[in-house]
């Protein structure tokens, strides 16, 4: 019995879970390449979704790309007593300690107050932010008063001055930090950039996690147990399973641990155990490296003098990029359309050219339809216009933004002979019958059968935008 204890003890630290024999805390910091980490949101209006936290996913994503686990993410409301105790028991049982909130000028920022009780400190006023606080940042009250608030810290505190990526110079205001515990504003745009800073200079010689993602066009139910046998075997490697709404896959699996090799035995021997027809060749990232995938793709399609004809325009109209604009409604197509300018983009060597292009109102009101728009902008550079269509004539929104731009010379649309006739599109065509506007409306996919379309579409994993024909 006494051995079979041992052993249970044992495993708890091999495993480093948190526990508690005869009063002694096993903790969860690391010694080893990868530290741990928790993170303390702080305000009532988190909990009364008043405002939305968006400060822990922003952390936890550069946490870990730079290696650091994170084991706990607490949200608790501003109370003082409460706040102290969750830092000091953190503080114990993690490397780094990251809280957000609760350090501004009104009676509800109590973080500081509450790092010096978990740390039996006193608050004292730093000069330092002081002269912050009244050069910097203009104060015009009286010294003190409620806009010192944020230079009254504990005195054992350490300020760290990080740097603004973009310029290089000091932040306005450090990160204060005291043992291993570091106090964020609550505010996102000040959080990320001092965070960013932070993470910079603390994590930049940390090894990263060995990570890699399989997808399966599977039910989850299909491969749970060759899943949980394959964990089983190698315990010193994470696996994550998550089912998504994709047009590609069901089932998105991680596969994570300290070191390569682990990593790809584990991958190896789960997709030697499942169905080779399951497994999906899923590209994530179809922008980057966009021009090498595509002639890669090419080379093997049986549709690739479509393609290459179709690319020979691309090449063509964006010789002079700032006088292309592309129509954009998240359909196949469109995204089609812009994949390709992108590609002839960079065959061009015109790689951080940003692509033009327009949407309506109508459009982006689709359900999902944003978010969607704005994560496409972000991958390919795109400058979207987003106009308003409440008038009857689609073509005189058109033209009016014309006016505006008078270097645009032609509208790409991803219209086609046949498989997706929409009126929107044969309105825009109307242009090429107005004398009174500069732009030529052009169709480089009219030749496109819907095998071309779902061939290249599936081969490079294009995303797009499900849309009403």
């Amino acid at each position: 019995m006494i051995n079979l204890y041992y052993r249970i003890i044992k495993q708890l630290l091999k495993c480093r879970w948190r526990t508690s024999i005869n009063g002694t805390i096993f903790r969860l910091k690391s010694s080893g390449e990868h530290p741990t980490a928790g993170i303390i949101v702080i305000g009532d209006e988190i909990l009364k979704a008043q405002v939305k936290d968006v400060n822990c996913y922003y952390a936890c994503k550069l946490l870990y790309k730079h290696g650091v686990k994170v084991q706990k993410i607490l949200v608790i409301r501003d109370d003082l007593r409460e706040i102290a105790k969750e830092i000091k028991e953190c503080s114990k049982m993690f490397n780094y300690v990251f809280t957000s909130g609760g350090i501004g000028p009104t009676h509800d920022d109590v973080t500081y107050e509450a790092v010096a009780i978990a740390f039996d400190d006193k608050l004292h006023y730093h000069p330092t932010l002081v002269d912050i606080i009244k050069n910097r940042f203009g104060c015009e009250t009286s010294f003190p008063s409620p806009a010192y608030k944020m230079a009254y810290i504990p005195t054992k505190s350490v300020l760290k001055f990080g740097r603004n990526e973009v310029t290089g110079q000091p932040l306005a205001y450090p990160c204060v930090t005291i043992q291993n515990v570091y106090i964020f504003p609550g505010s996102p745009v000040f959080f990320e950039m001092s965070f960013t800073a932070l993470c910079k200079a603390l994590f930049a010689n940390n090894k990263s996690f060995a990570f890699t993602e399989i997808y399966i066009n599977a039910m989850e139910d299909t491969f749970a147990d060759i899943l949980s046998a394959v964990a089983q075997e190698y315990s010193n490697v994470s696996f994550g399973s998550y089912p998504e709404r994709n047009r590609y896959y069901k089932v998105r699996v991680t596969i994570e641990s300290g070191n390569e090799k682990d990593t790809e035995t584990a991958r190896k021997m789960f997709c030697d155990r499942i169905p080779t027809n399951v497994l999906v060749h899923y590209d994530h990232t179809p922008h980057i490296d966009c021009l090498s995938k595509y002639e890669m793709m090419v080379e093997k399609s049986q549709h690739r003098s479509v393609y290459e004809y179709s690319f020979k325009k691309f090449v063509n109209y964006y010789q002079k990029p700032e006088e292309v604009l592309i129509y954009l409604d998240g359909s196949v197509e469109s995204i089609l359309t812009i994949h390709l300018a992108r590609v002839a983009n960079n065959k061009l060597q015109q790689t951080n050219t940003k692509i033009r292009a327009i949407s309506f109102k109508s459009d982006t009101s689709k359900f999902g339809m944003n978010a969607f728009l704005n994560e496409l902008s972000k991958r390919y550079n795109i400058e979207l216009y987003i106009l308003e269509n409440d008038e009857i004539d689609i073509t005189l929104i058109v033209k009016n933004f014309i006016i505006l731009r008078p270097e645009l010379r032609m509208l790409l649309l991803g219209k086609r002979s046949k498989g997706n006739e929409r009126e929107i599109y044969n309105n825009l065509a109307r242009l090429n019958d107005n004398n009174s506007v500069p732009v030529q409306v052009h169709f480089p996919l009219s030749d496109w059968t819907d095998e071309d379309v779902v061939n290249f579409t599936r081969s490079l994993c294009l995303p797009y935008h499900t849309t009403e024909t």
